[in-house]
């Protein structure tokens, strides 16, 4: 198929907007054209009218979980798989803690075929560090990497056993991979649902100390100078750990680090209403925090923000805040959300932008995109005058709870991957 998109406003290579009148896409591959008298006439193309839209490259989610549990394996990959498309992302970078954990080749080998055999989007599986996640025997790294794991990471979890996760860094720098890591302090985050706030005291919510994140990123990064392992933390939330992220970069260490779109639209005064809604992992933090990670995106601090998909089974999010689950669906409204924050914070969009396209896909491929001459066409068509509600209904995630309940300024219609159309509104 022959597609002609007329009229669009396209996020740059150099991370700008810039208008283009006419971009074509045969047997994959895409050009841009000043007239369109230059394109061959007898050729038939699907025309997508770009008007009040933008095309936005490479849309790369750092840390999603697919849910792959037991016999519903393959109905809830399909489904959290059409919500990513549907949410315009063409990446999506798999956590180990399914079920069961992504500990053995075979297991990312079949998790990128079925993936695969739903639609063709880029799924990139992170193998577990440790042996069933347990912190106590290293995994088959250089197997795991070879079947297909893009990097390493404990996910939720921490490595308790500091010996063990010396090997692991160790083992890591000799074949130059990367580790994933979430700074989570197993004995400061256990038995806690929220930011150890005096909101948090009120409610009677068991709150984690913020020194549960700084304590591992001071680790991970002691760690990394010494051995040489390029890092990537995930989900940073708190002041403190941009710090000594920022020094870290300043002294040339490897550490690359993202946040949580929650983390820009929502602090712990949101959970006042005791709305289970907001209990997620990293728990949100102060207004003093998000301030922080704000500032940290604009000085490139923070070098990606991932949409944290979570989705949880309803009966097991409508229960009281400490029992229920953490997590919430985010595939879908990513974009909108992200376009959200630029807006209520006054952030430069085309920088944010870069912060879920461009950057998290040099994290990933390890080398930078060029939209018109990558090997492979990503990209999604969004359009900012659709508004909608992410209701649950309209969210295609086997997960129904957001953390919000605004109407959305704009929508993902379409998204391309390999340069064919895997998703249309």
């Amino acid at each position: 198929m022959r597609y002609l998109i007329k009229n669009i406003e396209i996020l740059n290579n150099d991370h700008h907007f810039q208008k283009k009148e006419f971009l074509s896409i045969t047997k994959g591959k895409l050009k841009e054209h000043a007239d369109v008298d230059l394109l061959n006439e007898k050729l038939k193309y699907e025309i997508i009218d770009g008007q009040d839209c933008i095309f936005l490259p490479v849309v790369t989610d750092l840390y999603a979980d697919l849910k792959t549990p037991g016999q519903e394996y393959k109905s809830i990959l399909d489904q959290e798989i059409s919500a990513a498309t549907a949410g315009g992302i063409t990446t999506v970078c798999c956590q180990p803690d399914t079920d069961p954990v992504l500990d053995e080749p075979s297991l990312i080998k079949d998790l990128i075929t079925k993936a695969n055999k739903v639609f063709p989007i880029n799924i990139k599986p992170i193998a577990a560090i440790t042996k069933d996640l347990e912190g106590q025997q290293i995994a088959e790294m250089k197997e795991l990497y070879d079947a297909g794991a893009i990097g390493f990471s404990q996910a939720e979890k921490s490595i308790i056993n500091t010996k063990v996760l010396l090997r692991a860094f160790e083992y890591a720098k000799t074949f130059g991979f990367t580790l994933f890591l979430r700074a989570s302090e197993n004995f400061l985050t256990e038995n806690t649902f929220a930011n150890e706030s005096a909101i948090a005291t009120r409610l009677g919510i068991r709150g984690s100390n913020k020194n549960a994140e700084v304590i591992e990123v001071l680790k991970y990064i002691a760690l990394s100078k010494e051995i040489g392992t390029k890092i990537h933390l995930s989900k940073i939330s708190c002041r403190e750990s941009l710090e000594i992220i920022a020094r870290a970069k300043n002294e040339n260490i490897n550490v690359s680090c993202d946040v949580s779109i929650n983390q820009l639209l929502f602090t712990d005064q949101d959970i006042d209403l005791y709305n289970s809604n907001y209990h997620l992992s990293p728990p949100l933090r102060s207004k003093s925090d998000q301030d922080s990670i704000l500032e940290s995106i604009e000085l490139n601090i923070i070098d990606a923000v991932c949409s944290d998909h979570r989705p949880v089974e309803d009966d097991k999010k409508r229960l009281p805040f400490e029992e229920s689950e953490s997590g919430a669906s985010s595939f879908e409204t990513f974009i909108p959300l992200t376009f959200k924050a630029a807006k209520i914070h006054r952030l430069n969009l085309e920088h944010l932008l870069s912060k879920i396209s461009y950057s998290p896909y040099k994290i990933v491929y390890g080398e930078s995109y060029d939209y018109l001459n990558n090997k492979n066409t990503d990209f999604c068509i969004y359009n900012k005058s659709h508004n909608w509600v992410a209701s649950p209904n309209e969210l295609k995630s086997s997960g129904k709870n957001v953390p919000f309940n605004w109407e959305l300024e704009g929508r993902v219609t379409h998204t391309f991957v390999d340069g064919m159309k895997i998703y249309q509104l």
